[in-house]
């Protein structure tokens, strides 16, 4: 038999017609225009026209049309002039079930996910279904296959009704909302249709997440994160490689996607094939190495640091879900969205729910309605729809002529930033068109680098300043430096590190002229330790700037160089530190003996005494005995207005290097080697320094613990961008909090790059890491 498929590179179309032709049939078709699909089938041996004519249509043909084929198209005109047997899309994909028992997968959206997913289970388990998805499988390239297992697998198309056709052996349905209320004109109609399709249904499985499924109570089982379910998401976790969660007793379930709505589509397919007796680790291990379809959070590629991305979604709901699943997979990168509104009816119908489903967009750029065919309705536009978001969103969204929306979007995406692109029309080829306008452009951001300082540790600062202006991408930024001297004077522009380094004096004072060189930098990243830079002073200046910059603010900065406090905030939220008191240089200068009445009544000896403000090393001095309390404290007085004291723990040194703002990540943890010596400023930073064994020799349960510490400490005191939060692990396996370190050392013995080395971060991802942070907090900042 001889098909001829009209708009066969379609998705849909062009994955019947590789089954039809890996059974044997003959295969030709038409298309409006060429598209790699088209050329694939050719290469499978279909006879393929690009453009559309009645002289294409022959006596024997069988003509495979979908819904969007209108009556008046030329080769249906010819066809039924001819009297050739005519097949709807789902009528041929009825015929082609044969024997095979079919899965569908039916619902507003996650369809092709889950169609694809299901696919991939069925195949690692070695039950070789044939497919028919919506989207290209990764894994595969294809988007159809013809297996001899005893199943098929495909999507079941509510959109026109065609889902009703075919008595489904097992079903999933992802989702009910009002979507194609062109075709259904009412939402009863559409829930009756999904009623229907659950009763003809062998086997069930629905998601009881969604209010309009809920209401039809169908038969089968039911999934998700409701109590209620039948499979119930009992945990879930975002990981860096997708999700993670457990599903009605399974648990620790791996799934390579990302997103709350993928653990739904996860827990669907888990749910069905454990139904068919599909078995348990073939599961497991199709989760965990699947690749997805195209089209569906695709990437694309990568330049100056821009990662760019496809999605085929075009309803509110999808996009909505993606954006989440997107932002967790970019973490904290300035999230672009491009949207081409698909269909005026449907922008119509939707217009209120379209308001509301960008709000993880950094930036929306929307261009002209994708007509998909239909006529223009009065007040429906990209116009309308933009001086409405206009009102919520403000200068975050922005409307380009789609002619006009790869140029105009490349010349304001910068390093850093990632870019998803959103529709079912012909957004989908802008994605490479901007990647390769960025590779012309190569656009880059202005970085301050601010070192030195008036502190006792002035040339700690330069020795970290050092490494970041040698790590950070020249590809990538236009580095400016600022230093100050130990005098706290400022100096600039070419040879400011060298000028601060060799202690030459500066002849340039805070300024004017400084003030504007500050405010070309697109972010900052202020390196100082101690007093007067990393309490809070240069974060002040900069926020007073509004300038973007690497490092907690000025108030969490202040609270963590503050030992005193950094101590009360660990305690009123339940984190161990050793017992401690504070002393102010006007009660030691009083009377001193009153500092040792106190710790012998408050803390008995042996006790630490350290300058309150200043890092772990300089100002700090153990005492075992009265003597040794006055000698120590005299030597803490002569950097500091105030001290504190606390009570000696024995143990392990244990440190976490920290990173980011919303989404709080912890390097490998690493132990100060230090056989019971102080760590002093030579032990950290001189020849003879005390290394440091990164990752420590932690057990899983110590590990975890102190990461999850580590975590609450950052988030009590406000600590954002990096941090590193010091422990003592004593005898018995407990943690006290030692101090927070709002900006790390960073020097070539500094334990804090290791640890994110050991972690797979190098230091120049890590300084790429530092600018989208500073970029990210300075953006969600309320003003």
């Amino acid at each position: 038999m001889s098909y001829h498929l009209i708009g066969m590179g379609g998705i849909g179309m062009s994955a019947l017609a590789r089954i039809l032709l890996q059974r044997g049939e003959k295969v030709k078709g038409s298309d409006i225009r060429s598209s790699a699909l088209l050329e694939q089938l050719r290469a499978e041996g279909a006879d393929v026209d690009i453009g559309q004519s009645g002289n294409m249509i022959q006596e024997g043909d069988t003509i495979v049309y979908s819904t969007d084929i209108k009556p008046d198209n030329v080769e249906m005109k010819q066809a039924v002039s001819l009297g050739l047997p005519l097949l709807h899309r789902s009528d041929l994909l009825d015929r082609l079930f044969g024997p095979q028992k079919p899965l569908l997968v039916t619902g507003t959206h996650g369809k092709t996910t889950t169609t694809a997913l299901l696919t991939a289970v069925l195949i690692e388990a070695g039950i070789d279904p044939s497919f028919v998805i919506g989207g290209t499988l990764r894994s595969l390239n294809t988007n159809g296959r013809a297996g001899r297992g005893p199943y098929f697998v495909a999507e079941a198309d509510e959109s026109d009704g065609s889902f009703l056709k075919t008595k489904a052996h097992g079903a999933i349905v992802t989702n009910l909302e009002a979507e194609h209320l062109s075709h259904w004109k009412t939402m009863d109609a559409l829930r009756q249709a999904f009623a229907r399709f659950c009763y003809q249904t062998e086997t069930l499985v629905w998601c009881c997440d969604d209010p309009e499924l809920c209401k039809l109570a169908p038969k089968g089982a039911s999934y998700g994160f409701s109590e209620k379910a039948d499979w119930p998401i009992t945990r879930f976790v975002a990981t860096e490689n997708g999700v993670l969660f457990d599903l009605a007793g399974y648990e620790g379930i791996e799934l390579a996607l990302f997103g709350k709505h993928n653990a739904q589509n996860g827990a669907a397919v888990f749910a069905l094939a454990r139904s068919l007796g599909v078995d348990e680790q073939a599961i497991r291990r199709a989760f965990r190495s699947f690749s997805g379809t195209a089209r569906r959070l695709e990437f694309l590629g990568a330049a100056q640091n821009i990662e760019v991305y496809d999605d085929y979604g075009h309803h509110p709901t999808e996009i909505r879900e993606t954006l989440s699943a997107f932002r967790s997979r970019i973490g904290e990168r300035r999230l672009v969205a491009l949207f081409q509104p698909h269909r005026y009816s449907r922008v119509r119908d939707l217009f209120e729910d379209f308001l509301s489903c960008f709000s993880e967009a950094d930036e929306l750029v929307l261009t002209e309605i994708y007509a998909a065919g239909e006529a223009p309705i009065e007040g429906i536009s990209s116009e309308a729809l933009y001086e409405r978001l206009s009102k919520t969103l403000g200068k975050k969204v922005r409307l380009f002529l789609r002619g006009e929306l790869e140029e105009e979007v490349s010349s304001f995406l910068r390093p850093g930033d990632a870019v998803i692109t959103f529709g079912a029309g012909d957004i989908t080829f802008a994605g490479k068109i901007l990647l390769d306008k960025v590779r012309d452009r190569q656009p880059k951001l202005t970085v301050g680098v601010l070192f030195g300082g008036a502190s006792a540790e002035h040339d700690v600062a330069l020795m970290s300043a050092k490494n970041v202006l040698r790590h950070l991408d020249p590809a990538l930024y236009t580095i400016k430096s600022f230093g100050v001297s130990r005098e706290g004077e400022w100096v600039f522009g070419e040879g400011a590190y060298e000028s601060v380094s060799q202690k030459k004096r500066p002849d340039r004072k805070f300024s004017a002229q400084l003030i504007e060189e500050l405010s070309t930098c697109d972010v900052c990243i202020p390196v100082f330790h101690g007093p007067r830079g990393e309490d809070g002073m240069i974060q002040g200046l900069l926020e007073t700037l509004d300038i973007p910059y690497a490092g907690c603010d000025y108030r969490s900065a202040a609270l963590c160089m503050h030992k005193g406090w950094t101590k009360q905030v660990a305690l009123m939220n339940g984190i161990p530190t050793a017992p401690f008191f504070e002393w102010p240089l006007s009660f030691w200068k009083e009377r001193p003996e009153a500092l040792l009445e106190k710790i012998e009544s408050d803390l008995a000896y042996p006790v630490w005494i350290k300058a309150v403000h200043l890092g772990s090393s300089i100002g700090v001095k153990r005492a075992a005995s009265p003597a040794e309390a006055l000698e120590a404290a005299a030597l803490a007085f002569s950097f500091d207005d105030t001290v504190i004291v606390e009570k000696e723990i024995v143990g392990r040194e244990i440190e976490f290097a920290m990173l980011g703002n919303d989404r709080v990540r912890v390097g490998a943890p690493g132990e100060i080697l230090s056989k019971g010596q102080f760590y002093d400023y030579k032990s950290k930073y001189g020849a003879l320094a005390m290394p440091a064994e990164v990752p420590a020799a932690l057990t899983p349960l110590e590990a975890e613990t102190g990461i999850d510490l580590a975590q609450r400490v950052y988030r009590a005191c406000g600590c954002a961008v990096l941090a590193r939060i010091d422990f003592f692990l004593d005898r018995n396996g407990f943690y006290w909090l030692n101090e927070v370190n709002p900006f790390p050392g960073l020097t070539d013995t500094s334990p804090y790059p290791q640890m994110w080395k050991a972690a797979g971060i190098g230091w120049r991802e890590l300084c790429n890491e530092w600018i989208i942070l500073a970029l990210h907090r300075h953006r969600r900042a309320i003003r």
